[in-house]
């Protein structure tokens, strides 16, 4: 048995309008054609499914059984245009991005409060995680975007650099340098510094800053993210140099931000899987980042 589209398209048009006459006529074609297409439907099918009353067309209980599943078959199919609709929208999706803390924890929360309410049947995974950790898995193509600020090239990623922002100096609201216009590193001679992990990036250059000048400080606490090291000089622990995006957070949460020179750039990249076909969905992330980052003048 092989029933046809067009077959179920006339059976709908004569349930809905009772004779052949309407349905041709909804249908765009001739009353024979019709009557035609009914009759090979029956044929396939193998037992009647209207009896003639006057000028109408009567359906059997087996033409409104069959009717009931029709229907539902073609909900089903208006359901998929929709999703198809959505897709090609790029409101549905699967979105796994992963995040160093400097983006992870300012940035991208606030690109996802936004992008979320344009794309609210979208399902997102989003995970922070170590730069290391990131390129290892962009490395076996498992997820969708990732962004980091270690300097990292492979086969097997693309990568896109998408700021280079100047980091800053965090200090308790009430400390004497709060008021500077810009702090440098003899200002903070002596002070209780935060650092990042010694194998970090950022760790090297800012120590180099320092060293460069002889400048010494006091390395009792090291931190692993800017989030930590903001955390910490609002609770008079210290003083550090991180990332203006997490600064930009704590700003009223107990700590003072001021410029510091020399400038000690943060570079921030995307990063994309170069063996998997990228979604609709993560264009739209992407595209969505580098807009909120143009928009605050961090480009």
């Amino acid at each position: 048995m092989m029933i046809t589209s067009r077959q179920l398209e006339a059976f709908r048009a004569v349930m809905a309008r009772g004779t052949v006459t309407a349905a041709a006529e909804r249908l765009g074609v001739s009353q024979p054609a019709v009557s035609k297409i009914l009759a090979g439907l029956e044929h396939e099918i193998g037992y009647p499914l209207f009896t003639r009353i006057k000028r109408r067309l009567a359906p059997t209980s087996e033409a409104r059984l069959l009717e009931q599943e029709v229907t539902r078959l073609y909900h089903s199919l208006e359901r998929v245009t929709e999703v198809a609709r959505e897709i090609r929208e790029r409101q549905v999706g699967d979105l796994l991005i992963y995040s160093t803390p400097a983006l992870g924890r300012s940035v991208l929360p606030d690109v996802m409060a936004t992008f979320m309410q344009r794309h609210t049947k979208a399902h997102i995974v989003f995970q922070v995680r170590s730069s290391t950790y990131i390129n290892q898995k962009m490395i076996d193509q498992q997820i969708d975007l990732g962004f980091s600020m270690m300097p990292f090239e492979h086969p097997a990623m693309v990568t896109e650099e998408l700021s280079r922002a100047a980091a800053v100096c965090v200090l308790p609201a009430g400390h004497r340098l709060a008021r500077r216009k810009v702090i440098r590193p003899a200002d903070l001679r002596g002070e209780r510094f935060l650092s990042f992990p010694l194998d970090g990036r950022m760790r090297h250059l800012i120590d180099a800053a320092f060293e460069q000048e002889r400048i010494e400080r006091q390395l009792q606490i090291d931190v692993y993210s800017s989030a930590d090291a903001c955390a910490l000089a609002a609770r008079g622990l210290g003083v550090s140099i991180v990332d203006p995006f997490t600064a930009r957070d704590y700003l009223g949460a107990g700590i003072a931000v001021v410029p510091f020179e020399p400038r000690i750039r943060y570079l921030f990249r995307a990063m994309r899987p170069r063996h998997r076909k990228p979604s609709r969905l993560a264009d739209a992330f992407l595209d969505a980042v580098k807009a909120h980052i143009r928009a605050k003048g961090w480009s």
